[in-house]
C-alpha cells in the first residue's frame, strides 16, 4: 500500500505540487485581505428592558414625553391656540408653539374631540412601541 502512494506521488508530482501552491496563495491572500479590511467600530445595540405590555408601554412613552419636556406634565400630546394641529412635545413644529398659545392633551382621543388633527411629522416623532 505504502508503495502504491509513493507511485502515485512521483507520478501526479507536478499536480500536486501546483494545487498546493495554489492553496497556499488563496490563503495568503485571504490573510492579507483580512488584515487590509477596514475594521467598522460599531457600537452593538443592547436592550436593557425590553416593553412586555401595555401598561410598561404606556408609563415608556409617558416617560419619553416627561423627559422632553420637563417643564410641562399637562398632558403627552401639546397643540397650539392658532392651529387645529397636535403634536409630540419633541416635534419641531410643538417646540416653536409659544408657552402662553400651548394646549396640552393627555391622550390622542382628547385632543381629536378638542378638533384637532394629526401635525404631518406625528409618525416621526412616534415614541417606540407607541400605539394609539
Amino acid at each position: 500500500m505504502l508503495s502504491n502512494f509513493k507511485e502515485f506521488v512521483k507520478k501526479n508530482e507536478s499536480d500536486i505540487i501546483l494545487t498546493i501552491g495554489i492553496i497556499l496563495i488563496a490563503l495568503i491572500s485571504f490573510g492579507a485581505g483580512q488584515l487590509t479590511a477596514p475594521q467598522a467600530d460599531i457600537e452593538p445595540i443592547v436592550i436593557q428592558n425590553p416593553i412586555t405590555d401595555q401598561t410598561t408601554q404606556t408609563a415608556s412613552i409617558q416617560q419619553t414625553v416627561s423627559e422632553t419636556n420637563q417643564s410641562k406634565e399637562q398632558g403627552i400630546f401639546v397643540g397650539s391656540k392658532n392651529s387645529n394641529k397636535y403634536h409630540w412635545p419633541n416635534c419641531s413644529f410643538a417646540k416653536r408653539i409659544s408657552e402662553e398659545n400651548q394646549i396640552w392633551f393627555s391622550s390622542e382621543a382628547e385632543a381629536q374631540a378638542a378638533g384637532y388633527i394629526r401635525c404631518s411629522s406625528f409618525e416621526k416623532y412616534i415614541p417606540a412601541g407607541y400605539k394609539p
